[in-house]
């Protein structure tokens, strides 16, 4: 019933979107006869040309009319398929179908596209979320350990707070990067306040482990976000204590001849040649992190996108057992636009 529903209103938009031809047909007959009776001519021939153009047309009609119910069938097929694809659309006969067939072509893969980059987010966001749940009930479960304790040891535990807070701080780094609005505040700041804030947010790290720090002179000013390079560099200040036997030492300074572009080096274990340039993707902790079982290897990868994000430049230089020398140039190149 539907199918037969759907043949009749497919003729009856035939006869619709070509009622012009017909009206035309029906001018063109009566002035034949008109032509024929004013002058008096004998009727036989002009019925004869009528009924032939008559059999004529109709088997003409019929047939594009079977064409066009063909066409509008195969549309309504694809029409059931659209949410997922288009493919299977029949090929268009005039220029105005083709444009139009473009068109949606160009659209289909707008769509594919931002679909495959939603999944590919949504993806993402699951691996993160899932890791980032495990990886904080770490410090959690040793907070309550020690909180079981007679006279629990409150250093220990602020260093265990402070890793919870480092990890809340990641996971708000990470919604905001993947947001559409990453909360940037462009304005000029000495470049030693932003240093010494992200140093003053780890020193517990540094207290602990008793690793030295070293601050240059960092006496200019860059025209960046005050809370994302605080961001970075806690994260690349945090990678290098962690890296860093008890008694290294860490330095943060200008590199020499680089005017704009910040180091942190420090004296760790350093990184092996086969992992420096994987240690930016997004979950990879190379031979570094499998010894450092908390290691996430989102830090580094959050670190870029923001670097990126600001117009700044990261990259690191490593040499195994020797150290580890990452430099951020805050000279603003250009913003990363969508």
């Amino acid at each position: 019933m539907k199918e037969g529903g759907m043949i009749f209103r497919a003729v009856g938009s035939y006869f619709r979107q070509h009622w012009v031809y017909y009206l035309l047909y029906g001018v063109f007959t009566f002035l034949l006869f008109v032509v024929y009776g004013l002058y008096g001519l004998p009727w036989g021939p002009a019925v004869y040309v009528f009924l032939l153009c008559s059999v004529a047309g109709a088997v003409a009609a019929g047939l594009d009319c079977i064409h066009y119910c063909r066409r509008v069938y195969a549309l309504l097929v694809v029409k059931r398929t659209a949410a997922v694809h288009l493919d299977g659309l029949p090929e268009a006969e005039e220029m105005q179908g083709r444009c139009y067939q473009d068109i949606i072509a160009v659209q289909e893969r707008r769509c594919r596209d931002s679909q495959e980059r939603l999944d590919e987010s949504i993806r993402a966001a699951n691996q993160y979320y899932t890791l980032w749940s495990h990886q904080i009930k770490t410090p959690i479960a040793a907070l309550r350990l020690l909180l079981q304790e007679e006279q629990p040891d409150t250093g220990l535990m602020e260093q265990e707070v402070f890793k919870i807070q480092q990890y809340v701080e990641m996971v708000l780094g990470y919604q905001r990067l993947e947001g559409e609005n990453a909360d940037l505040i462009l304005q000029e700041y000495p470049v030693e306040a932003l240093a010494r804030q992200a140093v003053k947010r780890v020193s517990l790290l540094f207290i602990h482990k008793k690793v030295g720090l070293s601050l240059g002179e960092l006496d200019w000013h860059v025209v960046t976000d005050e809370k994302w390079v605080v961001f970075i560099l806690e994260q690349l200040l945090t990678n290098a204590v962690k890296y860093t036997p008890g008694g290294g030492q860490v330095a943060l300074y200008e590199a020499p001849g680089q005017p704009g572009v910040l180091v942190v080096e420090d004296n760790g274990i350093g990184i092996r040649a086969e992992d420096l340039p994987l240690v930016f993707e997004w979950g990879y902790t190379g031979c570094n992190g499998h010894r450092d079982k908390q290691a996430t290897g989102v830090g580094l990868n959050l670190c870029r996108q923001a670097a990126r994000l600001l117009g700044h430049k990261l990259w690191i230089e490593s040499e195994l057992g020797k150290g580890t020398r990452v430099y951020l140039n805050l000279m603003r190149q250009k913003f990363e636009v969508e």
